[in-house]
């Protein structure tokens, strides 16, 4: 910004040395409104050319900000491109693992949409719209697959996938059904 106003110093003391060299030079005699005038165009000519460089400067650094966006952007997408690819083996053992724990509670194709969606973290309103369904459908879903279950809400059926996936060894992933356990017989307590 510092360049654009010395720029346009420096551009306004030529042209205002050109005007009065030029008034200098006429055969005309001297006057103040004419000498006025003159100066206020080369101020105007000044000042659409300091603006023209005000707007390249911005221009340039707006270029070199979406370039630098760009390639975060595809630095990112690349990364997760590479953690996708890496987890993909994981993500579609947990997909087939949960499938298969649908199947040994026995859920409907619906009640097993109902629960897929509510582990996606997906409110009951949410699924209904998305489901072309009423809520009040979705609710009765919801409870059928919490009945075949044994699991009392939505936070149990999360956890109950959940215990596993961040158990840090085998033993303590072991005893998750255990602790379950122990929760909704706390929870009952109290």
């Amino acid at each position: 910004m510092k360049q654009i106003y010395g720029f346009s110093a420096l551009a306004l003391a030529l042209f205002g040395t050109l005007v009065a060299v030029e008034n200098l030079q006429s055969a005309e005699p001297f006057e103040l409104a004419n000498f006025a005038i003159d100066l206020f165009e080369k101020a105007l000519l000044v000042l659409a050319v300091a603006a023209t460089a005000y707007v390249a400067l911005e221009t340039r650094g707006i270029r070199r900000e979406r370039v630098d966006l760009l390639n975060d952007l595809s630095r990112v997408r690349s990364e997760s491109d590479r953690w996708r690819a890496a987890a993909r083996v994981h993500i579609d053992g947990l997909g087939r693992a949960i499938k298969d724990q649908f199947e040994a509670w026995k859920l409907s194709d619906s009640e097993a949409d109902i629960a897929l969606l509510m582990l996606k973290g997906l409110t009951q309103k949410e699924i209904a719209h998305l489901r072309g369904s009423e809520e009040s459908t979705v609710r009765q879903q919801a409870a059928a697959v919490y009945r075949k279950s044994g699991l009392a809400n939505r936070s149990e059926l999360g956890a109950y996938f959940l215990e596993d996936l961040l158990a840090p060894d085998e033993g303590k992933a072991a005893e998750a059904p255990q602790r379950l356990e122990i929760v909704r017989t706390l929870k009952n307590q109290s």
